[in-house]
Formats: structure tokens, C-alpha cells, sequence
């Protein structure tokens, strides 16, 4: 194992479990997305999470770990909550009580509080705070082999 996966590996498990716990929610929300592809909910779900995972996972090898630049792909979820209202509220608004209304409001729900994460992380990037996150000792993304 390369020392650069292992510093990824150790930037997601020193993570406050909080944080771990809410990873998991969101990445799971959004690929439960996968049950509802024959939907606009579930195929636009999935479109948005293959944005971030393509844009993030990359990322994440290169710089040998979670900075707080891994928020900005998530802005291609600004989109997705704007259609997933329509789904809801809209003039063909989705019929109350079914599946794939009930997985619209939880991915509307946890990808809009997962966005106000998203851009105070950003500022704080944009802001210098480019440190590894979840390392004992914070090692800066410029200074690394």
C-alpha cells in the first residue's frame, strides 16, 4: 500500500465520528438512488452522485487525504434540490406517502444540510485552511511529496 493511500486512509478514520456516521448517511441516501433509477428523483440522484464521486475520488488519491476542497463538487447538488422541490411541490408533484416522494424529501433533507457543511468548508479552503483532515498533525496539501 502506497504512503499516500495510507494517509488517505488515515485522514477518513481520524475523522470525529460524527463526522464518519454523517459520511455514511449521506453517501448511503444518495446511492439508494440506484433503487430508484426508473424515476427523475433516482436518475438525477445517481447523475449527481457520479459527478461527486468522479470529481472527489481523484481528488482524494492525489492529495493523500480529505481536505475541505472535497465540499465544491457537492455544489452540483444546488441543482438536484431545486428539481427534487419541483418533484414535491410542484404542479405534478409526486403522490403524498410514496416511495419515491419519501426518498425525494430525505435526499432534498440531507443534501441541503449537507450543503451548509459544504459551503463553509469551501470558504474555509478558499480561506487557507488546506490541512488534511482527520491527521494528528495537520500536514498541508503544498507540502507534501
Amino acid at each position: 500500500m502506497t504512503s499516500r493511500l495510507r494517509r488517505l486512509l488515515a485522514s477518513i478514520a481520524g475523522l470525529p465520528q460524527w463526522v464518519q456516521a454523517w459520511l455514511v448517511v449521506l453517501v448511503g441516501t444518495n446511492l439508494a438512488s440506484l433503487a430508484f433509477l426508473d424515476t427523475n428523483v433516482g436518475l438525477w440522484t445517481a447523475a449527481a452522485i457520479v459527478v461527486v464521486g468522479t470529481l472527489n475520488l481523484p481528488m482524494m488519491v492525489i492529495q493523500g487525504g480529505l481536505t475541505r476542497l472535497l465540499s465544491l463538487p457537492h455544489f452540483v447538488w444546488f441543482p438536484l434540490i431545486v428539481l427534487l422541490y419541483g418533484q414535491l411541490h410542484g404542479t405534478n408533484a409526486l403522490p403524498a406517502g410514496s416511495p419515491v416522494r419519501i426518498f425525494a424529501l430525505a435526499v432534498l433533507i440531507v443534501n441541503g444540510i449537507s450543503l451548509l457543511f459544504d459551503v463553509l468548508e469551501v470558504y474555509r479552503w478558499f480561506r487557507g485552511e488546506r490541512e488534511l483532515l482527520g491527521l494528528d498533525r495537520p500536514e498541508p496539501v503544498s507540502r507534501r511529496a
